[in-house]
Protein backbone atom coordinates (compact mmCIF):
# COMPACT_ATOMS: atom_id res chain seq x y z
CA UNK A 1 0.00 0.00 0.00
CA UNK A 2 1.14 3.53 -0.73
CA UNK A 3 2.79 5.22 2.33
CA UNK A 4 1.12 8.55 1.52
CA UNK A 5 -2.25 6.83 1.71
CA UNK A 6 -1.27 5.40 5.12
CA UNK A 7 -0.45 8.89 6.37
CA UNK A 8 -3.68 10.41 5.03
CA UNK A 9 -5.77 7.59 6.51
CA UNK A 10 -3.98 7.96 9.84
CA UNK A 11 -4.79 11.68 9.80
CA UNK A 12 -8.46 10.96 9.12
CA UNK A 13 -8.67 8.13 11.66
CA UNK A 14 -7.14 10.27 14.39
CA UNK A 15 -9.40 13.17 13.54
CA UNK A 16 -12.44 10.87 13.51
CA UNK A 17 -11.47 9.41 16.87
CA UNK A 18 -11.15 12.94 18.25
CA UNK A 19 -14.64 13.77 16.96
CA UNK A 20 -16.14 10.69 18.59
CA UNK A 21 -14.68 11.74 21.93
CA UNK A 22 -15.94 15.33 21.55
CA UNK A 23 -12.59 17.06 21.48
CA UNK A 24 -13.03 20.77 20.81
CA UNK A 25 -13.22 21.74 17.16
CA UNK A 26 -10.16 23.97 17.45
CA UNK A 27 -8.06 20.91 18.38
CA UNK A 28 -9.35 18.47 15.73
CA UNK A 29 -6.78 19.39 13.10
CA UNK A 30 -3.94 19.05 15.59
CA UNK A 31 -5.24 15.67 16.73
CA UNK A 32 -5.28 14.48 13.11
CA UNK A 33 -1.85 15.97 12.50
CA UNK A 34 -0.54 14.02 15.48
CA UNK A 35 -1.84 10.79 13.96
CA UNK A 36 -0.18 11.62 10.65
CA UNK A 37 3.14 12.50 12.31
CA UNK A 38 2.99 9.30 14.33
CA UNK A 39 2.39 7.25 11.18
CA UNK A 40 5.28 8.96 9.39
CA UNK A 41 7.65 8.16 12.26
CA UNK A 42 6.24 4.61 12.38
CA UNK A 43 6.94 4.09 8.66
CA UNK A 44 10.42 5.60 8.86
CA UNK A 45 11.34 3.49 11.90
CA UNK A 46 9.87 0.42 10.21
CA UNK A 47 12.20 0.94 7.25
CA UNK A 48 15.22 0.78 9.57
CA UNK A 49 14.32 -2.23 11.68
CA UNK A 50 12.23 -5.37 11.36
CA UNK A 51 11.52 -5.54 15.08
CA UNK A 52 7.93 -4.48 15.65
CA UNK A 53 8.72 -3.72 19.28
CA UNK A 54 11.36 -1.16 18.38
CA UNK A 55 9.42 0.77 15.75
CA UNK A 56 6.26 0.79 17.86
CA UNK A 57 8.26 2.13 20.82
CA UNK A 58 9.89 4.86 18.71
CA UNK A 59 6.53 5.91 17.24
CA UNK A 60 4.94 5.89 20.71
CA UNK A 61 7.72 8.13 22.00
CA UNK A 62 7.07 10.51 19.11
CA UNK A 63 3.31 10.48 19.77
CA UNK A 64 3.85 11.18 23.44
CA UNK A 65 6.31 14.01 22.76
CA UNK A 66 3.90 15.53 20.21
CA UNK A 67 1.01 15.38 22.68
CA UNK A 68 3.13 16.91 25.43
CA UNK A 69 4.35 19.69 23.14
CA UNK A 70 0.85 20.48 21.84
CA UNK A 71 -0.58 20.45 25.36
CA UNK A 72 1.91 23.11 26.39
CA UNK A 73 1.30 25.12 23.25
CA UNK A 74 -2.50 25.01 23.48
CA UNK A 75 -2.72 25.08 27.31
CA UNK A 76 -4.79 21.91 27.53
CA UNK A 77 -4.20 18.45 29.05
CA UNK A 78 -1.89 16.21 27.02
CA UNK A 79 -4.51 13.44 26.85
CA UNK A 80 -6.55 15.62 24.48
CA UNK A 81 -3.82 15.08 21.91
CA UNK A 82 -2.34 11.77 23.08
CA UNK A 83 -5.41 9.56 22.66
CA UNK A 84 -6.16 10.47 19.03
CA UNK A 85 -2.45 10.51 18.19
CA UNK A 86 -1.89 6.88 19.23
CA UNK A 87 -4.72 5.47 17.09
CA UNK A 88 -2.35 4.58 14.20
CA UNK A 89 -0.25 2.53 16.63
CA UNK A 90 -3.00 0.12 17.65
CA UNK A 91 -1.85 -3.34 16.49
CA UNK A 92 -5.11 -4.29 14.80
CA UNK A 93 -3.63 -7.13 12.78
CA UNK A 94 -2.27 -8.85 15.88
CA UNK A 95 -5.54 -8.36 17.72
CA UNK A 96 -7.44 -9.83 14.76
CA UNK A 97 -5.19 -12.89 14.47
CA UNK A 98 -5.32 -13.43 18.23
CA UNK A 99 -9.12 -13.39 18.25
CA UNK A 100 -9.27 -15.50 15.10
CA UNK A 101 -7.12 -18.13 16.77
CA UNK A 102 -9.34 -18.10 19.84
CA UNK A 103 -12.60 -18.32 17.90
CA UNK A 104 -11.31 -21.12 15.65
CA UNK A 105 -9.73 -22.89 18.64
CA UNK A 106 -6.33 -22.69 16.96
CA UNK A 107 -4.33 -22.35 20.15
CA UNK A 108 -0.95 -22.12 18.41
CA UNK A 109 -2.10 -19.07 16.46
CA UNK A 110 -3.79 -17.66 19.55
CA UNK A 111 -0.67 -17.96 21.72
CA UNK A 112 1.76 -16.73 19.05
CA UNK A 113 -0.34 -13.70 18.02
CA UNK A 114 -1.37 -13.01 21.61
CA UNK A 115 2.24 -12.96 22.75
CA UNK A 116 3.24 -10.62 19.90
CA UNK A 117 0.26 -8.40 20.75
CA UNK A 118 1.27 -8.27 24.41
CA UNK A 119 4.88 -7.44 23.58
CA UNK A 120 3.83 -4.68 21.14
CA UNK A 121 1.52 -3.12 23.73
CA UNK A 122 4.20 -3.27 26.43
CA UNK A 123 6.73 -1.53 24.17
CA UNK A 124 4.13 1.09 23.21
CA UNK A 125 3.52 1.78 26.89
CA UNK A 126 7.25 1.90 27.53
CA UNK A 127 7.61 4.57 24.84
CA UNK A 128 4.96 6.71 26.56
CA UNK A 129 6.52 6.25 29.98
CA UNK A 130 10.02 7.20 28.81
CA UNK A 131 8.87 10.49 27.31
CA UNK A 132 6.46 11.46 30.09
CA UNK A 133 9.04 10.67 32.77
CA UNK A 134 11.75 12.56 30.89
CA UNK A 135 9.52 15.60 30.49
CA UNK A 136 8.63 15.49 34.19
CA UNK A 137 12.27 15.65 35.21
CA UNK A 138 13.12 18.30 32.63
CA UNK A 139 10.34 20.51 33.98
CA UNK A 140 11.46 19.84 37.54
CA UNK A 141 15.05 20.77 36.63
CA UNK A 142 13.92 23.94 34.88
CA UNK A 143 11.84 24.94 37.91
CA UNK A 144 14.83 24.33 40.19
CA UNK A 145 17.08 26.47 38.00
CA UNK A 146 14.49 29.25 37.99
CA UNK A 147 14.17 29.05 41.77
CA UNK A 148 17.96 29.13 42.11
CA UNK A 149 18.11 32.21 39.88
CA UNK A 150 15.44 33.87 42.02
CA UNK A 151 17.47 33.21 45.20
CA UNK A 152 20.61 34.56 43.54
CA UNK A 153 18.80 37.75 42.61
CA UNK A 154 17.27 38.01 46.08
CA UNK A 155 20.65 37.81 47.82
CA UNK A 156 22.89 39.60 45.37
CA UNK A 157 20.55 41.80 43.36
CA UNK A 158 21.97 42.86 40.02
CA UNK A 159 25.58 42.75 41.19
CA UNK A 160 28.01 40.99 38.92
CA UNK A 161 31.04 39.31 40.35
CA UNK A 162 32.69 38.85 37.00
CA UNK A 163 33.56 41.09 34.04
Amino acid sequence: MNPVLFVVLSFLASMGFAMVFHIKKEYLFYAGLGGAVTRIVFLIAMSFTQSRSIYVCIAAMCASAYAYFMAGLKKTPSTVFLYPTIIPLIPGDLLYFTMEGLVNLNMDQFYASGFDLLVACIWMGLGFVVVITSMYYVRKLMAARKECANYYELFFGNQKFWD
